[in-house]
């Protein structure tokens, strides 16, 4: 066993890592190829943009009933499950005829990933060494960024050279490989057969309130990102490779936020969730203003990755403090909280952008965050 949790600590980080990038570049991918996709498929952005909200729902469905029993069944299995089922997805929309099929490849993805990430967090804060959880979590979430700076932009070239459909075709093609990755982990026990229910994890001190945080964090987010693409190639021209510029730049700043992960330890995240989410509020507002003026706008951007890696792995790490007897189900939590944010934006942001624009839906993400910072200035988990 110790020989088994040593091989772990050796693979974990970098094999997590991998997935959390094809999980990033399936997320992201839908936002910058949105405008071929709606005339690809016939039909309007607001249409095309519901398969984001499709792909939540699965996953908070998922997490919901699935994700606080993966205690019992072995970390490698789940992983491999879910990663299967999400490359079943890809390959869907890469031939989905019409956007209601798109929409339900989506869902079936997003139900894969709904024990996918409880279950890559959770082992990763496992393994993570004593006073370390930050660090490794932040580890583990540059994952995000790798799919947002090589990713989705080679997604977007793929997609203006052969075709949307390409893009999803070579997504699946990534599932695969990371399937194989996978394999390579030893193959770790499950951690037994008791489970938290959902309900006392969410009454945990402390849970309620990021849980409020990471709702509000994730729709702003995704309302804001689905669109920031559209808007750009609306005003300053260019195809799908222009609005991958905003995932690059984004993508650049979460990582670069990646240097102070170590500092988060330090410091203790407790007293980090309320600025952090003040901060971004004002990230928000800067957007707003600045999306007349493209290179102003995509250095907003970058900011706003690198807050954003910041905010997240306050949260997730705040969150992945939990006892070992509720971790499971906190994080599947924290995936339905997350997801349900997105299929929030995916159903307001369309219509919001449709009828006021850009900026009002910039805005109005920055007054989301606003209004739960009183709420997640006490919050009792770990540090």
């Amino acid at each position: 066993m110790t020989d088994v949790r040593h091989r772990s600590r050796l693979l974990a980080p970098a094999v997590l890592t991998g997935g959390i990038v094809v999980v990033g570049a399936q997320a992201f991918v839908l936002a910058p190829l949105l405008s071929d996709i709606a005339t690809g498929l016939a039909t309007g952005t607001t249409e095309a943009g519901r398969a984001l909200s499709a792909y939540g729902i699965g996953i908070v469905v998922s997490a919901l009933l699935l994700g606080h029993r993966l205690d019992s069944v072995a970390p490698r299995t789940v992983l491999l499950a879910g990663m299967g089922t999400l490359a079943v997805a890809a390959a869907g929309s890469a031939v989905a005829p019409h956007w209601t099929v798109l929409a339900l490849a989506q869902l079936v993805g997003g139900a894969g990933v709904g024990v996918l990430l409880p279950a890559t967090y959770s082992l990763a804060a496992e393994l993570a060494a004593p006073g370390a959880a930050a660090r490794a979590t932040g580890r583990v979430l540059t994952g995000w960024s790798i799919a947002l700076v090589a990713g989705v932009p080679l997604a977007t070239v793929l997609g203006d050279a052969v075709g949307w459909r390409a893009a999803f075709g070579a997504l699946a093609g990534m599932c695969a490989l990371q399937m194989a990755l996978y394999a390579l982990l030893p193959a770790v026990p499950s951690a037994g057969s008791g489970r938290a229910a959902l309900g006392a994890a969410f009454r945990a001190p402390g849970v309620a309130p990021l849980l409020a945080g990471v709702l509000a964090f994730m729709t702003a987010f995704y309302g804001v990102f689905a669109f920031a693409g559209v808007e750009v190639r609306a005003l300053h021209g260019g195809g799908a490779t222009t609005a991958g510029l905003v995932a690059l730049s984004y993508g650049l700043g979460f990582g670069l936020a990646a240097c102070a992960d170590r500092l988060l330890d330090r410091w203790g995240t407790a007293r980090l969730v309320a600025p952090v989410l003040a901060l971004l509020a004002v990230v928000y507002l800067a957007l707003a203003v600045t999306i007349g003026v493209l290179p102003a706008f995509l250095a907003a951007a970058s900011v706003w990755g690198l807050v954003n890696h910041i905010g997240l792995t306050v949260l997730v790490s705040r969150l992945a403090g939990a006892g070992a007897h509720l971790r499971s189900a906190v994080l599947a939590l924290n995936t339905a909280a997350t997801y349900g944010g997105a299929a929030v934006a995916g159903l307001l942001a369309g219509p919001l952008y449709a009828a006021a624009g850009f900026g009002w839906l910039a805005a109005a993400a920055a007054g989301l965050l606003a209004s739960v910072v009183p709420v997640t200035v006490r919050s009792g988990l770990g540090r």
